[in-house]
């Protein structure tokens, strides 16, 4: 027993004193205030050392003194220091140089670094975190907004006590300060929830904006396709990316535990066009894994551009994960002129790019045997804490990895009080109900869809339409709308009550009245308007034809199994059909003609998107999106007798849409549409198809350009629209970069009762429709939105013999988000 604990202390004894020579400090560039992320350290011109986290600092111990510490970085001098014994507040000051990697380089035989990257493509399931069976985590998020007073030189230039004040603020406080403390949680091969616990914005109570840091920093390097804001990036670390990238081997560094470090900076190779980035990254030959990572756009575009780092530690021995992760944002090509205070982003050769944000998460508390409940997850993933914002200072310090500095807490004392007065958390209210739609005044909302309208039919249609909000009641929302059309001459009004009967399922009851005007022939699924500046609403400018209508609404909505959202309605209408328009009804040989008709029609439907993911802050839930296709179908039951029904048929509507990105081909959009009603009904119920035709007008996508307004007339069909956007992938100048895109839409159906209508012209589409179009977006790029033209063609058996009817012109209008 002696002999055992004997050896036992000997072996502490070594294992306490390998390693007691201990050094510690901070590296930073000339200024030193920017810290410099994963710089490679050597101690003693050995073989051994590390590198510095994401902010500069850096811990090592060696066995033997430590004589000698010298540093390399990407695009730095290198620099040697000669510590003392235990120092544990070392500074290192490294000059920058300007390193560009060579437009090409011929290495004997094949490039060092290709062997490297295709060990890291493929052991990339082996080291995504992603593809583990399940882990969990805290995370402690800061992101600043602000401006280094030194970045903007020309300040002290400008003789304006404007200029002074700005320069003066910016010494003592940032723009904007925010700190968010969640626990994430996963299990393979998608669940994911986030858990808000914590949550501070300077100048707001309300932590409604929390999303934002969040879904920055999703990014994975371990992705095919990297999203950085609005743009996908082919990673350089993916299939077929040797062939894409050039890579060149900068340094090796050797950590003493059997592993090697080998730093390689990356860029897209010469002649490409595909959106890729530039950087560093550093693979452990520990699983070929990512250690570290430095990311941007390759080019400089104008405007607002990402750069962000990602740390990785091997935890328990186990597996590779993320530690630390920076996301800085930045202005590009900064013009501040010199008469006044005006900043323009991409000012070109004469701009600059400063930093403008930077947001951190530092990762603790890993657990990879996570012990999960079964109603852990569901269909939101980021969910905010109601009380996230009632954290006390005491708390906040225990995920602190610093205490808040001088400027931190001023900008919190400063902010705060100028938010207090301005009310912030109003003007944030008022964004984010804008997003949907909506303004808020006090507790009403008003509506944007409703304050000015336009199509082809009624003309020019100002109106309103206001509804209570949440400040009145979280569980009802009544309102209603009015609007008057100057083509039509004709008001149009209607009302609305709902009330959230159980808040989990989102189960809603609600009824309606309206007097309005609905498309002669359309298609509606339960969903409300969308955003407005979604392309494909542009087609409800173009509506020729509608139906006064009458129409009294019953409805049920709730939301099961995640991913579907399950609608049930009853409605009555009295229609009354425009122009010359009659149903024929024979009967003893006699033809009676209606321009009215009563519908008693039941319906049931849904919304299936699988994977969808949200975010549902203190009062709203938002979408993520899915990565898969969204359906959307319904049936209706005509009921004849019903309430005073006037005819029986079942209708059938689907709609499928999906989009794909292609790593170097661009993206393809397809849509289908296809209805069928079994029975013979009114024109005005059946289905005219999905037509947007002027000579020339504005695109609207999943439609027919070239056909005409209500010219084909179907009880059954079948649309399918394909668009495929190359980007920039067939051409890319410096500063004019458009995007070229091929469209080809196809239909087909038939109409079984066609004598039944009289008053109209109408063809049928059993031959089969085709067009084809070629789309230049981005001709003209004003920032918020960009410009383009196409052109479409009509082919195929209802091609007209003149073939300049068959063409359509088209202006695009693209949004950057």
């Amino acid at each position: 027993m002696r002999i055992v604990i004997l050896l036992l202390i000997i072996f502490l004894s070594n294992a306490l004193t390998a390693q007691d020579h201990r050094v510690s400090g901070r590296v930073f560039g000339m200024d030193g205030r920017d810290p410099l992320p994963f710089v490679n350290i050597v101690i003693n011109n050995s073989n051994r050392g590390g590198t510095t986290d994401m902010d500069g600092r850096f811990s090592l111990a060696s066995s033997q003194s430590i004589d000698s510490l010298t540093f390399s970085y990407v695009g730095y001098e290198k620099q040697t220091v000669f510590p003392k014994p235990h120092d544990s507040n070392i500074k290192v000051l490294m000059r920058e140089t300007e390193v560009l990697l060579p437009e090409y380089v011929v290495f004997p035989e094949e490039n060092p670094a290709h062997r490297i990257i295709s060990n890291a493509i493929a052991n990339r399931d082996v080291n995504n975190p992603q593809k583990m069976e399940a882990f969990s985590y805290i995370s402690y998020d800061k992101m600043i907004f602000t401006l280094e007073p030194d970045s903007l030189p020309d300040l002290d230039s400008i003789a304006s006590d404007t200029t002074g004040g700005l320069k003066k603020f910016l010494e003592d406080q940032h723009f904007f300060l925010m700190e968010t403390v969640s626990e994430r949680k996963f299990e393979a091969p998608d669940k994911n929830l986030e858990k808000v616990i914590a949550n501070r914005i300077s100048g707001f109570k309300d932590p409604s904006f929390v999303f934002l840091l969040s879904q920055m920093q999703k990014a994975s390097f371990y992705d095919e396709i990297i999203t950085i804001t609005d743009k996908n990036y082919i990673n350089p670390i993916s299939r077929g990316s040797t062939k894409k990238y050039f890579f060149l081997l900068q340094d090796t560094l050797y950590s003493g535990l059997c592993d090697t470090t080998f730093i390689i900076s990356f860029r897209p190779g010469l002649n490409t066009r595909f959106d890729g980035l530039k950087g560093v990254v550093a693979i452990n030959t520990n699983q070929w894994a990512i250690q570290n990572v430095t990311a941007e756009s390759a080019r400089n575009e104008g405007g607002i551009g990402m750069r962000f780092r990602q740390m990785y530690e091997w935890i328990n021995d186990r597996h590779w994960f993320p530690v630390q992760l920076t996301t800085e944002v930045i202005l590009n090509n900064i013009a501040i002129s010199d008469s006044s205070m005006a900043v323009s982003l991409g000012g070109g050769e004469a701009g600059r790019s400063i930093t403008f944000g930077i947001g951190k998460s530092y990762i603790r508390d890993i657990n990879f045997d996570p012990d999960f409940k079964r109603g852990d997850f569901g269909h939101v993933e980021v969910d905010v804490d109601p009380n996230a914002n009632t954290f006390d200072e005491e708390l906040w310090n225990r995920y602190r990895i610093d205490t808040l500095d001088r400027k931190e807490r001023n900008t919190y004392h400063i902010i705060d009080s100028i938010g207090k007065e301005a009310n912030f958390d109003r003007m944030a209210h008022t964004f984010e109900s804008m997003v949907t739609g909506k303004i808020p005044w006090g507790k009403l909302d008003l509506d944007l869809h409703r304050f000015l309208t336009y199509n082809d039919f009624e003309g020019l249609a100002p109106g309103i339409g206001i509804y209570t909000n949440e400040k009145l009641s979280r569980r009802i929302t009544t309102g209603g709308y009015f609007r008057y059309g100057f083509k039509d001459k004709t008001g149009k009004y209607g009302g609305e009550f709902k009330v959230i009967a159980w808040k989990k399922p989102e189960l809603e009851l609600g009824v309606s009245a309206s007097s309005d005007v609905e498309e002669t022939g359309g298609t509606h699924f339960f969903t409300q308007p969308g955003n407005l500046l979604n392309p494909e609403y542009f087609r409800e400018f173009l509506i020729r034809r509608m139906d006064k209508t009458e129409r009294y609404t019953g409805t049920l909505s709730f939301r099961t199994l995640d991913y579907f959202k399950v609608y049930a309605g009853l409605s009555i209408a009295h229609k009354t059909a425009t122009a010359e328009y009659r149903y024929v009804v024979t009967s003893d040989g006699l033809n009676i003609y209606f321009d009215r008709f009563d519908l008693s029609i039941a319906s049931l439907g849904f919304r299936f998107a699988y994977k969808e993911k949200f975010i549902q802050n203190t009062r709203k839930k938002i979408s993520l999106g899915t990565d898969y296709p969204i359906v959307f179908f319904k049936y209706s039951r005509g009921m004849k007798s019903f309430l005073n029904g006037d005819f029986d048929f079942n209708r059938y509507d689907v709609q499928v849409s999906k989009s794909f990105n292609h790593k170097y081909f661009g993206k393809t959009s397809l849509s289908l549409w296809g209805g069928y009603i079994d029975a013979d009904i009114p024109s005005t119920e059946l289905y005219h198809g999905r037509a947007s035709f002027r000579p020339f007008t504005i695109f609207a996508p999943e439609s027919f350009a070239t056909m005409r307004m209500n010219e084909f007339v179907s009880n059954r069909h079948i649309a399918l629209f394909f668009t495929h956007n190359f980007r920039k992938l067939l051409f890319r100048g410096e500063k004019f970069e458009p995007e070229f895109a091929v469209a080809f839409n196809a239909g087909i159906g038939d109409l079984k009762y066609r004598n039944s209508h009289a008053g109209m012209e109408f063809n049928t589409l059993e031959k089969g429709y085709y067009e084809a179009g070629l789309l230049v977006n981005n001709l003209l790029n004003l920032k918020i939105y960009a410009l383009g033209l196409g052109v479409f063609y009509r082919l195929g058996p209802y091609s007209f013999s003149h073939a300049g009817d068959n063409f359509a012109g088209k202006l695009t209008l693209t949004f950057p988000y």
